[in-house]
């Protein structure tokens, strides 16, 4: 292996890293690794092809084109989409992880990409991300209710109903998730993750999602929630990003169970909780199937001779999979907790 893909991975902050050369080294060749080496990592300084050409002593055109392959490959990335002209470096592995995976469509092994980053992240990521997520003082990310199991509820805010969020967009678009992709434990569905506004842009314009109408978007958050999958978003009211997550394939769910970090130290729970009318539940265990926490157990109450439903309301997170899954309709969502559970936001 060349030195230069261990520098690139050194550039990362990862020095030590045996793994991530080994994808740099697939996934560049050696000139194209000595572009990424020169450009900056945000917020350090966008270069363009013209001081890229004068730093390596290289041909303008051949970067230029370079950096084209480097940017539908997820590598590169340049300040505007349309004209191409100022250019960084990834800012960290999950960028790139992610990136890379979801446009594995330009890459001519893309089953070899996927088990170049599942070595990685069992053997260095997902401990290296449970030690980043364990020092932080409040999580990164929430969950966010699906919209049929809160819909008609006064207490929903803007931020937390899907329909007033999507409405709020001026650009949609979904890639398929890079963690079910990698991992490929479970069969929900993978084009999932919703990305909007900028991060939409970047999207349709290297083909690794498409854009989708509000009506689009909306299906496809009902599907995911039907099929078990969490709402996730950034732990604010700007939600710049929505993936549909499940225990099973998820970077950040494995990485906190691998790095033995709480749920609740990278996880937000929603305001909501699940609860279940006992003179409706039929015993089915649906819900059972669809909960990613672990917070339903099956129990015969007293009196009874049948094992019925029963949330832990510690171990709920109010997502409103359970719900989804209940035919029977005995699972509703109660508000529970003040709209001053979500940063920024005061009652």
């Amino acid at each position: 292996m060349e030195e230069i893909y261990k520098r690139l991975t050194a550039k990362l902050g990862h020095p030590d890293s045996e793994y991530l050369p080994k994808i740099f080294e697939y996934a560049a060749t050696p000139r194209q690794a000595r572009i990424l080496e020169a450009l900056n990592v945000a917020p350090g300084p966008a270069l363009t092809v013209e001081q890229l050409a004068e730093k390596l002593g290289l041909d303008a055109k051949v970067i230029g084109q370079d950096l084209d392959d480097l940017f539908f490959k997820g590598l590169a990335f340049p300040r505007n989409f349309e004209d191409r002209r100022e250019w960084r470096f990834g800012k960290s592995p999950m960028q790139l992880h992610d990136a890379t995976l979801s446009g594995w469509r330009h890459f001519r092994e893309p089953e070899k990409l996927r088990h170049l980053w599942y070595q990685y992240d069992e053997n260095e990521g997902y401990r290296r991300y449970g030690k980043e997520y364990a020092a932080v003082s409040t999580p990164v990310m929430r969950i966010v209710p699906a919209v049929e199991a809160v819909a008609d509820d006064p207490n929903l805010q803007p931020w937390e109903d899907w329909r007033e969020i999507l409405k709020s967009k001026r650009l949609i678009s979904v890639v398929d998730c890079p963690c079910r992709l990698e991992v490929k434990a479970c069969n929900r569905p993978v084009e999932v993750c919703l990305n909007f506004d900028r991060t939409a842009e970047y999207d349709i314009a290297t083909g690794h999602g498409r854009k989708l109408s509000y009506e689009e978007a909306l299906e496809i958050l009902e599907k995911a929630s039907r099929s078990g999958l969490v709402h996730t978003a950034v732990n604010d009211t700007a939600v710049a990003i929505m993936c549909n997550c499940c225990n099973d394939c998820c970077i950040e769910f494995q990485s906190l169970k691998k790095g033995n970090v709480p749920l609740s130290q990278h996880y937000a729970k929603s305001r909501y909780e699940a609860q279940v009318d006992q003179d409706i539940c039929t015993g089915c265990q649906d819900c059972i199937d669809n909960c990613n926490f672990d917070a339903i157990t099956m129990a015969k109450l007293p009196g009874s001779k049948k094992l019925q439903a029963q949330v832990d309301p510690e171990a709920c997170y109010g997502c409103g999979c359970c719900f989804m899954a209940c035919e029977q309709k005995a699972i509703s969502m109660k508000c529970v907790r003040p709209v001053s559970h979500v940063p920024g936001v005061q009652e």
